[in-house]
């Protein structure tokens, strides 16, 4: 058996089940994508369960993960991994900056699902110290749920060109979390990495 699906026999938990975390065709596309970023930095927005957190602890050098609450059940699933720090029951929507000095090259957002929240993180994530090929990784980009919410701002950013898309990844367009509800059919590609383009802003 090979690392990622190691890693995502041991988190056990898809998106089927649980639709707060992010599927394993999310987390597989992030794992393939960013092999050759190990001495780089990541910093995730939304800590939840710390599934997502295990395979980014895994694919860089270090993970800082930032959540609004105590994090417990994420210390417990990735205990003995020691590339993780954790940011707890920081509010990502006050006007606090994040304690994070080191220069970060990946942002994985998937905190609030509000249009304002997205709005707010993709403005929190360029006033901080990133590389200059930095890349923003969205989740439930594509859900028909959040259509008017995450997706909007996030092709509002594209459209005024401060993101790039590199590539869609998770489940693709036609999809459903929950076959016969329409509001969890993927009416674009489930999550969306993207690139900062700093001359735009």
């Amino acid at each position: 058996m090979n690392m990622i699906d190691k890693l995502l026999k041991e988190i056990g938990e898809d998106k089927t089940q649980n639709m707060t975390t992010t599927s394993f065709e999310f987390k597989r596309d992030i794992w393939e994508f960013f092999q050759g970023f190990q001495d780089k930095i990541a910093v995730e927005f939304g800590t939840h369960k710390g599934q997502t957190t295990k395979i980014l602890s895994h694919v860089f050098k270090k993970v800082y993960t930032v959540n609004n609450q105590d994090n417990a059940e994420a210390k417990r699933l990735n205990k003995n991994i020691q590339n993780i720090e954790y940011i707890s029951n920081f509010d990502l929507y006050s006007n606090k900056s994040l304690p994070i000095e080191d220069t970060v090259s990946v942002f994985l957002i998937d905190a609030g699902h509000h249009y304002s929240h997205v709005i707010s993180d993709i403005n929190r994530v360029t006033s901080m110290n990133c590389s200059e090929e930095c890349y923003i990784i969205f989740d439930d980009y594509g859900c028909k749920i959040h259509s008017e919410n995450v997706k909007r701002a996030v092709d509002q950013a594209l459209s005024q060109d401060i993101l790039t898309v590199v590539k869609g990844i998770g489940h693709s367009k036609g999809y459903s979390f929950k076959p016969g509800d329409p509001n969890y059919m993927l009416e674009a590609s489930e999550g969306l990495i993207t690139k900062i383009n700093w001359t735009d802003i």
